[in-house]
């Protein structure tokens, strides 16, 4: 999977290029939403009665700054989705590729492998692209943010935790690691779910397939059927699984929507800090916390790119193992084919045919009956 793009000749000037390209776009689109919370903190001064802005600065340092700001975000952020759709289709293509010259012989262990070179190829390669934008995006925005938030956090107060250095960045950074370790427990079934789904689908499809090419639609039904409660089956485990996951996630997001406002509150309304100062903070704050919930709301993302990977890696080893091919269907060559000729007659035409080849239209015409 990673092999085919990367380490290839071919295709590495695009992977690392992509990569590169990536990484600057993120730099910079972290370094705007600082300047994001700059503006937050003059809209919080403004907001608290603070004389220090004339209607020029005023103009100059909220309305002009915040619409520069929010072009530079819109341009990057488009820069980056172009980039990234880039990237995964040459991803996509490079796999493809490197899986295609031995796909086509017929594979006795591994179910629906149209399937899985077509579909699963490609939601690997944009799910894992999505998952590794985040990351990365996260790593610059705990590099960016997190000085801010340590050094913001002795202006302010909060009960036992007032004479901790960093305060606040210790707060976040327990409470998503404990929430890291209950989504793993909460989340352990989703893998095993949805790479029993993928497998049934994958069964359903090469059914309906083969329905398709013979015509054999009347008895196919009950057979189909089954198929069809199979997936049933195989989707409401997952939704049972997922119900308990969906809960989990709605109480620690609602968890950081109540603990920073809490927080906030106390000291404003302590006469602590300014409004102006607890608008840059919790800015900061909310960025930071987003970088560290990272690995927890995009669990459940994770699960579904480790079943699609698993299914790649059976579709891998079964094309690179030859003890893993079935036998090819031994067929005349065409002179072969050309050295029995008969003679038939269609409607008053006489046609040459191949003995074979008359064999083979007979079959088909006496399986259709």
């Amino acid at each position: 999977m990673f092999r085919s793009f990367f380490a290839s000749w071919k295709w590495a000037p695009l992977a690392w290029g992509g990569i590169i390209v990536l990484l600057v776009l993120f730099y910079y689109q972290v370094e705007v939403s600082s300047r994001f919370g700059e503006w937050m903190q003059i809209l919080g001064n403004i907001v608290s009665g603070s004389k220090e802005y004339s209607p020029e600065q005023f103009l100059d340092k909220f309305v002009y700054e915040a619409v520069k700001i929010a072009g530079l975000l819109i341009f990057i952020q488009t820069s980056i989705n172009l980039v990234s759709s880039l990237f995964c289709w040459f991803w996509y293509e490079a796999m493809t590729f490197y899986y295609l010259p031995n796909w086509n012989k017929t594979l006795r262990e591994v179910d629906g492998p149209s399937q899985r070179l077509q579909i699963s190829l490609k939601d690997f390669s944009q799910k894992f692209l999505g998952m590794t934008k985040s990351a990365v995006r996260a790593v610059l925005v705990l590099i960016r943010f997190v000085p801010i938030i340590w050094v913001m956090s002795d202006k302010f107060d909060f009960f036992y935790f007032s004479q901790i250095p960093g305060k606040l960045f210790w707060i976040v950074l327990v409470i998503c690691a404990i929430g890291l370790l209950i989504s793993s427990f909460v989340g352990m079934n989703l893998k095993k779910c949805r790479y029993d789904i993928g497998d049934a689908e994958a069964f359903y499809r090469s059914a309906l397939e083969f329905v398709q090419r013979n015509k054999k639609r009347e008895d196919s039904i009950p057979n189909l059927a089954k198929l069809v409660k199979n997936m049933r089956n195989k989707n409401i485990r997952l939704f049972h699984n997922k119900f308990w996951y969906d809960l989990w996630m709605g109480v620690y997001g609602q968890l950081w929507g109540v603990l920073p406002i809490t927080f906030f509150a106390y000291n404003v309304f302590s006469g602590i800090v300014k409004y102006g100062i607890v608008a840059k903070t919790s800015y900061a704050l909310g960025e930071v916390i987003g970088a560290l919930s990272m690995p927890i709301w995009l669990y459940e993302e994770y699960t579904d790119i480790k079943s699609i990977a698993q299914r790649i890696q059976e579709l891998e080893k079964s094309i690179n193992d030859p003890k893993n091919w079935e036998e090819p269907k031994k067929e005349e060559g065409w002179k072969d084919r050309r050295l029995n000729v008969s003679v038939i007659d269609i409607h008053g035409q006489k046609i040459e045919i191949s003995r074979y080849e008359l064999k083979k239209l007979l079959e088909e015409v006496t399986y259709t009956k």
